[in-house]
């Protein structure tokens, strides 16, 4: 009877696995391909682009598979985990030479690699976080967060705190957003809610339920330092969420779990999405590229280590000027030292990622290359030291001034004996092993002299070696068979190979080995008992060496909170030094910050379109100062043409404000900013298609936003509010917005409010703390000039034609555009009671006149001063011709209804 293909050892020992792992894609290790089979192979053969083949193909119940090379497998793996998948790594855990008989070789899986589990970090962007989250919500009115980089070891955990749930729903989003995590845990029970508001705001999020019994901190795996067993606030359990994760997924991390840092929302500036898109913090609105950002201007780091904290530090601003002040401190100290600060950079550079090298090195299958990265980063750490505390006994710094040094500047603490472990243990250059090889490699990546029994071993298999090369030469001797050779086959080892020309010359105690198509392979008593001292030998040695590398990596495990703490150093000391380069190379001053709410700034420059001009040998940047003041100049009004510089300009002042906050210095005279809560932002035009969101509905979304939270410490940035609708409704609504932000009490948000309605100019005779300014233009010989220059009050025209000629418009559309301003302007009535606004040149006919489009136009009573009032209030920028007739026919329904009344 026939076996069926499932029905054969292999697939009950797969199937067996793969209900360990029902939701997950098993990688089944057979020799050096990773198999997939049945559904997996289905699902995953057109994600990867692999070809899908089957077992006993032809036959009626052929198994479906696909694979992947061991040595290539890291990513596919991690390209399956960014689409959403798990990976269930299964391995050979005894080695096949072993195997005896029919028995299969033993097989179990060793991780489970999920989204915000990536098992290896090679690959991943330096400044990137692949955060694992998890949510503890079942507290009124809190939510504990806790998250967790396995690829660097931070770990963390806050609560989010609100008495509405309205408002606690949109802090915890704003929070999520800015962690942009890859992977989120729920309770299994009482997350439906939730769980349909994180599919709608964070659709590309893997969401996981798990056991509510995961949130248990006594209940964790292990409880590291900053997690105790008893400790039942939301933050504890979430974190409790990820440790017990952690522990069914890939437990070998937990033999080194990183400690527990708490942090409080509450010490750091607010900035949603939209604010960190509209500011260009990291990508910018073009490409979502890092040209042209904050965080590249500012990226002048010489390590992994510095790029991540410094996308750190811009992604949570600091709120106490204290703790800022001492950052600055660290800065200043660094500015006015260039030699010093130049020997610190070098020495910072030979560190690489010193947290995800460790993180590669705990992991079971890490390789001699990878505790020798790892090596070269620690070697590389006196050297950091050295530079720092040569910087402070010498140059300016004089001995009795050390107790000045800065606190927030660290001196990163060398781990020594682990270095050197490292280095008398592993040669210098160690071979790269592919994923679960066991390293028979006889040449070694132990260093020789490490261990006497090894060189031993490797002596033996040595001589063994140079016996068998000199065998070939003394056989063709002896058998007089000039072409005789030593051959080496990985399953059948050492013999001599003879073409079937010359058998009748084989010695007489030559034994027949395996037989070929041109070739016959022979052994001889004394060749197997060096083959098997060689083979023996070489095996010892190689099993000792895997034995010396484990002793190794327990080493690392011993030392990694160390490890931890001196990269934590080495990543701010080089964030700071970053820091104090570029203030030194662009002139930058050290800002003010402190708990009063006025924001003065001194011929204030945008840090990122400064460098830009300079690079492409343009205009020198125009310098503006800024004052928001809460209690005088609470509200600025700035008008102004397109092209002018108002939104480079808005943009500029809450950059400066958010480099002053995270302890930079910046692109100004002088600063003073008293302290920012937060930076809302309504800037640009964009719509949310996949939302059914248009682009008025984004931009009133946001403002309601804006409204709904904004604070007395706030910075309010707006752009055009309400020019995604009608002029009247945009005006009303742009009008009503200023209103409540001046009157509310106790709001007082300090606000820069640009505009093209200058009716909202006239807002600054009624209301006392908002001011106007405008950005200078001039005209000559018919073209605009822009000066770039802030000066105070309205602006007396927007240039919008001038602008649009320089955009490229056709000059028939320019010169009609200027006949129709001109009428709009002048407000009159052609001789015939028409309005001018209609009338092109040559258009003289009697009767009723066709209008832009060949439709004829109702004409109103001749000089109505209701109609000259509205359309001299016209905003001849935004005003398309259509609109204008549309307001005139609006106007003659309504006087031809009041003659009815009358009549």
């Amino acid at each position: 009877m026939a076996t069926s293909a499932l029905d054969t050892p292999m697939m009950r020992q797969y199937v067996a696995l793969k209900a360990e792992h029902p939701d997950a894609v098993l990688f089944y290790r057979m020799g050096d391909f990773y198999e997939m089979f049945l559904e997996d192979a289905e699902k995953v053969a057109p994600l990867l682009d692999l070809a899908l083949t089957s077992r006993d193909k032809g036959k009626p119940d052929a198994v479906p598979m696909c694979g992947v090379p061991v040595h290539s497998a890291d990513g596919y793996i991690k390209r399956l985990a960014e689409l959403g998948h798990r990976v269930a790594i299964c391995e050979q855990v005894e080695d096949p030479r072993t195997v005896s008989g029919r028995r299969l070789v033993r097989r179990q899986g060793v991780e489970v690699v999920t989204p915000g589990l990536v098992g290896d970090p090679e690959g991943i962007e330096a400044t990137s976080e692949v955060g694992l989250v998890a949510l503890d919500t079942r507290s009124e009115g809190v939510v504990g967060l806790a998250v967790l980089d396995a690829s660097t070891g931070d770990f963390r955990a806050t609560e989010v705190r609100a008495p509405e749930a309205s408002a606690l729903s949109a802090r915890l989003f704003d929070e999520l957003e800015r962690i942009a995590p890859r992977e989120l845990l729920l309770p299994h029970r009482g997350a439906d809610a939730l769980h349909e508001a994180l599919r709608a705001r964070l659709p590309d999020v893997a969401l996981t339920a798990v056991s509510a019994d995961h949130f248990d901190p006594g209940t964790a795996p292990i409880r590291p330092e900053g997690l105790e067993a008893d400790a039942a606030d939301p933050g504890s359990r979430a974190a409790a969420a990820l440790l017990s994760y952690l522990g069914t997924h890939q437990p070998f991390i937990l033999s080194a779990a990183p400690r527990l840092r708490r942090y409080q929302l509450g010490e750091c500036m607010v900035l949603d999405a939209s604010t960190r898109a509209h500011l260009e913090l990291f990508e910018n609105s073009e490409d979502r590229g890092r040209a042209g950002t904050l965080f590249e201007r500012l990226d002048t780091t010489c390590t992994p280590l510095g790029a991540r904290k410094l996308a750190r530090w811009i992604a949570y601003p600091l709120l106490d000027p204290d703790a800022i002040a001492a950052r600055q401190d660290a800065v200043e100290h660094l500015v006015g030292r260039d030699r010093p600060r130049a020997r610190l950079r070098d020495a910072l550079r030979p560190v690489r990622d010193l947290e995800r090298l460790l993180a590669k090195a705990l992991r079971p299958g890490s390789t001699p290359r990878d505790l020798g990265a790892l090596r070269g980063s620690l070697e590389a750490l006196p050297a950091v030291r050295e530079s720092l505390l040569g910087e402070a006994a010498s140059e300016s710094l004089l001995p009795e001034e050390r107790d000045a040094w800065p606190p927030a500047l660290p001196l990163p603490e060398p781990v020594p004996e682990l270095a050197r472990a490292l280095r008398d243990g592993l040669i210098d250059d160690p071979p790269v092993l592919a994923r679960g090889s066991r390293g028979a490699n006889l040449t070694g990546y132990i260093r020789a002299g490490f261990r006497p029994e090894l060189d031993a071993l490797r002596e033996s298999a040595a001589k063994g070696r140079e016996w068998i090369a000199g065998l070939e030469l003394r056989e063709r001797e002896r058998a007089g068979i000039a072409t005789l050779k030593v051959r080496f086959h990985p399953v059948h080892g050492y013999s001599l190979e003879v073409s079937k020309s010359q058998l009748g010359r084989v010695p007489e105690d030559y034994e027949r080995k395996q037989t070929l198509a041109n070739v016959e392979r022979f052994t001889t008593p004394e060749l197997r008992r060096m083959e098997s001292q060689v083979m023996g030998e070489g095996e010892r040695a190689a099993a000792l060496e895997r034995e010396i590398l484990d002793l190794l990596r327990e080493q690392v495990v011993a030392a990694a909170d160390r490890v931890r703490s001196t990269a934590e150093a080495v990543a701010t000391v080089d964030v700071q030094a970053a820091l104090a380069e570029i203030a030194r190379l662009e002139d930058w001053v050290r800002p003010r910050v402190d708990a009063a709410t006025r924001i003065e700034i001194q011929a204030g420059r945008h840090p990122v379109v400064e460098g830009v001009l300079r690079s492409r040998g343009g205009d020198a940047f125009v310098p503006n100062d800024t004052r928001l003041d809460p209690d005088a100049e609470q509200i600025v009004l700035l008008t102004g043409p397109n092209m002018s510089g108002k939104s480079t300009y808005l943009r500029q002042v809450a950059l400066i404000a958010l480099m002053a906050q995270i302890g930079s210095f910046v692109p100004a005279e002088s600063a003073s900013i008293g302290a920012v809560d937060r930076i809302f932002t309504r800037v640009g035009a964009s719509d949310r298609l996949a939302r059914g969101e248009s682009t008025f509905m984004v931009e009133m979304r946001e403002t309601a936003e804006i409204l709904a939270q904004a604070s007395d410490r706030s910075l309010v940035i707006l752009d055009e509010i309400g020019r995604g609708t009608s002029t009247y409704d945009g005006l009303a609504i742009a009008w009503a917005v200023v209103e409540y932000l001046h009157d509310t009490p106790g709001l007082r948000a300090r606000t820069l409010f640009a505009t093209h309605y200058h009716e909202l100019t006239d807002l600054a005779l009624t209301k006392e703390r908002v001011r106007n300014a405008h950005f200078q233009a001039r005209e000559w010989r018919d073209e605009v000039v822009f000066l770039r220059r802030l000066a105070p009050g309205g602006a007396s025209r927007s240039y919008g034609i001038q602008v649009a000629r320089l955009a490229g418009l056709p000059g028939t559309v320019i010169g009609r555009a200027r006949e129709i301003l001109a009428h709009l302007e002048e407000g009159e009535l052609d001789a015939q009671g028409r309005p001018r606004l209609a009338v092109g040149r040559g258009d003289e006919r009697d009767g009723g006149q066709l209008g832009l489009f060949g439709a004829p136009t109702a004409v109103p009573r001749p000089g109505n001063p209701a109609v000259l009032a509205e359309l001299r209030s016209l905003d001849t920028e935004r005003t398309t011709p259509l609109e204008a007739l549309e307001t005139i026919q609006r106007w003659q329904s309504r006087l031809d209804a009041e003659d009815e009344e009358e009549g």
